[in-house]
């Protein structure tokens, strides 16, 4: 892989850094607990609950793919970005456009 297509690589992971990290800012009072509120009906506490359930899901997703961007930035830091950590060849380009921080080559996933 050039230089080149690092340098574009590290620059894509590090705004993923910034917008996972946005989205968990501005999501952690939607996880916050439902209060029991005498003005919330049955169904719509329900709702209220079933929403946050969402919201706590999405955020745990979004902490993984945290860890596994972080990741793939120590990875270009020890030059062994790009290629996969099962079988050791070049991940697609394709791939890596599409998930930046993905760490197998599509044989291996």
């Amino acid at each position: 892989m050039s230089p080149n297509d690092l340098k574009r690589y590290q620059k894509k992971l590090e705004e993923l850094v910034s917008d996972i990290e946005n989205y968990l800012k501005k999501s952690k009072e939607s996880a916050a607990a439902v209060e029991p509120d005498k003005g919330l009906g049955r169904l719509s506490r329900m709702e209220a609950m079933q929403d946050q359930q969402m919201v706590l899901e999405l955020r745990r997703r979004k902490k993984r793919q945290l860890l596994d961007v972080k990741n793939a930035l120590k990875r270009i830091e020890q030059e062994v970005y790009g290629s996969c950590l099962f079988c050791a060849k070049t991940i697609s380009i394709d791939r890596l456009d599409a998930f930046p921080e993905v760490q197998t080559c599509v044989n291996c996933a």
